[in-house]
């Protein structure tokens, strides 16, 4: 057939995009070559037409995944942000490999299987479409800073595959009437494009309570278009919110997000793989890696993360490291010591005051807690001491 291999190339080029319209047209062109006994062409546009089919049973959740998470064209490296027509300034930063980000992420068993529940939704758009619901689109996570947020979204978008668009508030929010609604319309229609995340972070800036006397009247205007954003989203892609000031928000902003997490910190087993995770080059002993998990009670993420730098910054400048890098959990105790009095923080840490209280004070702090996770012996190796000494210690506490 003459220029078939154009026409062969054409139909590879159409087929991969699958659209249903275009197949139909190539196996029109298959029945007229096989009928025309051009037996060798008809077969290998025939297997065109299969491989799409075949793609699909091999990786079923993929196909249904980026149907669920909303149409729209791919998000090259070479497409512009949207940007204030004033300024020119940015209204958002494109993040294309958010793995890079989400890499320190430790989420609680709770809060994983939730995460793990939305992302089965968005894996089976077909059978939710049977019942007639659609995979939940918009996410609201709020908590105090430091509590793992913007880690969790990236982790989501990194497990569907998708980049995120995150909003830029310096962007976004304008001193000129009307410029800020403007560029929220923007940044909305940009994401509605391209198939992607859209990560409203500090979300409180722009969805504040519209009968605020605090404000003015622009913010009602603000809220208003965001609101008329969602609502387009809703079908279009995948939106992620982000505040730590959740009381802060309109109450018609609440209702367009149907999946509300509260973020909070992390427990004890959370502390402890952060601790393992952020440790590395460095490590310590069992009871060592329980001690740092006790003292950091109420700790965030993020404060965890500030306390692993501050006790590898003091081994690095240590002589007396173990060989192999190990801590021990001795020297442990001098380390948080020294962090807690150089990181003053309005939150009451009362296990890292107990550090500043003498070993005797400490020793009894940790063997009063109710889980038993010391006992006294593991306490006389922490503190340098014979487990006589602390024995006596608990018995005048006594």
């Amino acid at each position: 057939m003459e220029h078939f291999s154009v026409i062969q190339s054409l139909c590879r080029v159409g087929l991969a995009g699958e659209p249903e319209a275009f197949a139909k047209q190539v196996d029109r062109l298959v029945q007229r070559l096989a009928k025309a006994g051009d037996e060798k062409g008809a077969n290998t546009l025939r297997r065109l037409l299969e491989a799409p089919q075949r793609a699909t049973e091999l990786a079923p959740s993929r196909v249904e995944l980026s149907r669920s998470t909303g149409g729209g064209e791919a998000l090259s490296r070479n497409v512009r942000p949207p940007y204030d027509r004033e300024t020119s300034a940015p209204l958002a930063d494109i993040i294309f490999e958010p793995g890079s980000v989400a890499d320190d992420l430790v989420l609680s068993q709770n809060l994983g299987s939730a995460i793990d529940a939305l992302l089965e939704e968005w894996g089976a758009f077909d059978r939710l479409a049977a019942v007639g619901v659609a995979p939940s689109r918009s996410c609201l996570m709020f908590g105090a800073p430091g509590t793992g947020k913007t880690l969790t979204a990236m982790s989501i978008a990194q497990r569907l595959g998708l980049p995120v668009v995150v909003a830029r508030l310096d962007g976004l929010v304008s001193s000129f009437l009307g410029t800020t609604a403007r560029n929220i319309g923007a940044l909305f229609e940009f994401a509605d494009r391209y198939r992607c995340v859209l990560l409203l972070d500090e979300f409180d800036a722009i969805a504040k309570l519209r009968d605020d006397p605090q404000e003015v009247g622009e913010i009602k205007r603000v809220v208003n278009t965001l609101l008329q954003s969602l609502d387009k989203r809703a079908d279009r892609g995948v939106t992620i919110a982000l505040t730590n000031h959740p009381a802060l928000l309109d109450p018609a902003i609440w209702r367009r997000f149907e999946v509300k997490i509260e973020m909070q910190a992390p427990g004890l087993s959370e502390r402890l793989d952060l601790f393992r995770q952020f440790l590395t080059p460095f490590t310590t002993s069992s009871i060592g890696f329980h001690l740092l998990a006790w003292a950091t009670d109420g700790a965030t993420g993020a404060e965890v993360r500030g306390i692993v730098n501050s006790i590898k910054r003091q081994a690095a400048l240590s002589d007396q490291l173990a060989p192999g890098m190990v801590l021990d959990p001795r020297g442990l105790v001098q380390m948080l010591h020294r962090y807690h009095l150089t990181s003053a923080s309005a939150a009451a840490r009362p296990r890292l005051e107990a550090l500043r209280s003498g070993e005797k004070q400490l020793a009894r702090a940790l063997l009063s807690e109710s889980d038993g996770t010391f006992n006294q012996s593991m306490v006389a190796g922490i503190l340098g001491r014979d487990q006589g000494t602390v024995s006596r210690w608990m018995r005048e506490d006594a």
